[in-house]
């Protein structure tokens, strides 16, 4: 395979398109997919901001993770930095008056959070009554649900019941569980049914049952850029930051390359790895020709001289 750049697309030029293919259609309609745009160094922080706020006009969530800061070749730590990034009591909200409205119910004052007591009084009906339909709406929705994990059904259950408690008590193991906390699982999430930690080993179902969730919240998806710099900076870092090994290098193209492989999966879900050219003709052992893996998946073999595909999976971009 040759890797020669070709001519750059326009940042704007590339920008309309994925806000029309993707934030406008393909995203809410819960497709999943990942894009690697290589930039100028000074091109990487606009290009994550203008497509954050592109898709905060369509009414995704939006979170920026740095490759300096957060372990790409650990998918746990890639989920970790999502859920520390999204706003769960506001998304529990959300999927608490959605679950009212879906059953006949309008809930008394949107964006407010009420007790059981509170909304058996508000909307008329006997707290026994309401509590046992509650029961069955939430057994519906969250615990009959397959695409949830079961550990993470058991934990988004329990921060949606003690939203309707209120306590903040309850849902806030939750919410340290949910961010990677390594103490020991305390006994309230025991109770909950939540059995262990998140860890390499089920970070993928995890992450699926995240952008199910995102889903069900309100939001039509979830975008997602990663600045990969750090990955082709060899020799000690500065201060704060990570180091990658090659080998760490390779094991975030698997990482990649397993989000690519499970798109399908993942609705709603729009990665953006935002990298410079290091990526493609920098040192060899951290470069994209060194894991085939992933370079099969992307690299662009068919191209109109030398211009490109402005929907292909990489793609190089100018100012």
């Amino acid at each position: 395979m040759q890797n020669l750049a070709p001519d750059p697309l326009g940042l704007d030029a590339w920008l309309g398109i994925i806000e029309a293919e993707y934030f406008s259609g393909f995203v809410p309609a819960g497709g999943g997919t990942l894009k690697i745009a290589v930039v100028d160094d000074a091109l990487i922080a606009p290009t994550a901001v203008r497509l954050a706020r592109l898709a905060c006009d369509h009414g995704l969530h939006t979170v920026a993770i740095d490759a300096a800061r957060t372990r790409l070749h650990m998918p746990q730590d890639l989920f970790f930095a999502l859920t520390r990034a999204l706003p769960w009591p506001v998304m529990t909200q959300a999927f608490l008056e959605r679950l009212f409205d879906e059953n006949g119910y309008r809930w008394p004052r949107p964006g407010q959070s009420l007790s059981r007591a509170a909304l058996a009084e508000a909307l008329g009906i006997a707290p026994p009554l309401l509590g046992s339909e509650i029961n069955t709406w939430l057994t519906r929705a969250i615990w009959h649900d397959r695409a949830y994990a079961l550990d993470f059904r058991s934990a988004i259950l329990a921060l949606a019941t003690a939203a309707l408690d209120p306590d903040a008590d309850a849902a806030a193991p939750v919410h340290r569980w949910l961010q990677g906390e390594k103490a020991p699982i305390p006994a309230p999430l025991r109770a909950a049914g939540i059995g262990g930690r998140i860890t390499r080993a089920n970070a993928r179902a995890m992450l699926i049952s995240l952008c199910h969730w995102v889903r069900a919240c309100g939001a039509p998806g979830l975008l997602v850029t990663l600045d990969a710099r750090r990955l082709y900076q060899a020799g000690a870092p500065p201060e704060g930051e990570l180091r990658y090994s090659p080998a760490a290098v390779m094991d975030t193209y698997e990482v990649l390359r397993e989000l690519i492989d499970d798109a399908e999966h993942l609705p709603g879900l729009f990665v953006a790895v935002l990298a410079t050219d290091a990526m493609i003709g920098g040192e060899p052992r951290r470069a994209l020709d060194h894991y085939d893996a992933l370079k099969m998946r992307v690299w662009p073999d068919v191209r109109p001289g030398q211009g490109q595909n402005p929907v292909a999976p990489l793609v190089w971009l100018g100012a």
